[in-house]
């Protein structure tokens, strides 16, 4: 990490601990000269990130902070409307049943539930999967705006992990309209020979695809039929999960 964006995100984390400080306390608290600390303030200044009071020249955070926060605690209050649906799904597969967000190209594991099952197939909250190969990743992928896919799409490495995995651009476009068209991604074996995975999309209130709901078992429990009955069962709820999220569906 850069020292000057380290040096920003110390000063926002003291400020988190104050009521209001000046430049000087600042400067002290992070490390710094009292002239890097000033342009950190007057950079934050230009974004909302903090406020400056013109009679004590103090600074305390400011309204973009909230902003964020707001991201995050969408994004918790997400994970507590689909735990519920989750635990139906695992109960009534008897699979897990992990729900997933983007970052950084990869489909990251927000909140799971773990099937009881002998051999299971346990993604962990934290853990990344790729885009190309997983359903999970597939589906928010499809689902991306195109300017946001496109970008994703150019800097995929498309890593082979088993013989069904798509390694190339054109035959994931196709899958990727393929997604479209049904609602649900499925993962045949292409990121792992054992383990078979269907998911779908979960929207919010900005009509933004901004999870994906997942359900995988093992190989020789995830038949066709079985996985047939999962699609439509994971297309009901990722469309209740996503109207409780303020999702309006277009007639």
């Amino acid at each position: 990490m850069s020292q000057s964006l380290q040096n920003g995100i110390d000063a926002l984390m003291f400020l988190s601990s104050k009521k209001s400080a000046g430049v000087t306390e600042i400067a002290r608290a992070i490390g710094v000269n009292k002239s890097t600390a000033y342009r950190i303030m007057q950079t934050f200044l230009g974004s909302n990130m903090v406020e400056k009071n013109p009679e004590t020249m103090c600074y305390k955070l400011g309204p973009a902070i909230l902003r964020l926060s707001h991201q995050y605690y969408s994004g918790l209050n997400a994970a507590g409307i689909a735990k519920p649906y989750m635990a139906r799904l695992s109960e009534g597969f008897g699979e897990s049943v992990h729900l997933c967000a983007l970052s950084n190209n990869r489909a990251v594991v927000v909140e799971q539930i773990t099937a009881e099952s002998r051999l299971t197939a346990n993604a962990k909250i934290g853990e990344a999967e790729p885009l190309h190969c997983s359903s999970v990743g597939k589906c928010l992928l499809a689902y991306a705006d195109s300017g946001r896919q496109e970008k994703m799409l150019r800097e995929l490495t498309f890593e082979k992990y088993t013989e069904k995995t798509i390694t190339d651009k054109p035959a994931l476009l196709k899958e990727l309209a393929r997604i479209k068209e049904r609602g649900f991604a499925i993962d045949d074996c292409e990121l792992s020979e054992e383990i078979r995975c269907v998911a779908a999309p979960i929207f919010n209130s900005k009509g933004e695809c901004c999870f994906s709901i997942g359900v995988s078992g093992a190989r020789s429990r995830m038949t066709r039929e079985k996985m047939n009955k999962i699609s439509e069962g994971l297309k009901k709820v990722s469309e209740a999960i996503s109207s409780e999220l303020g999702y309006a569906k277009a007639k």
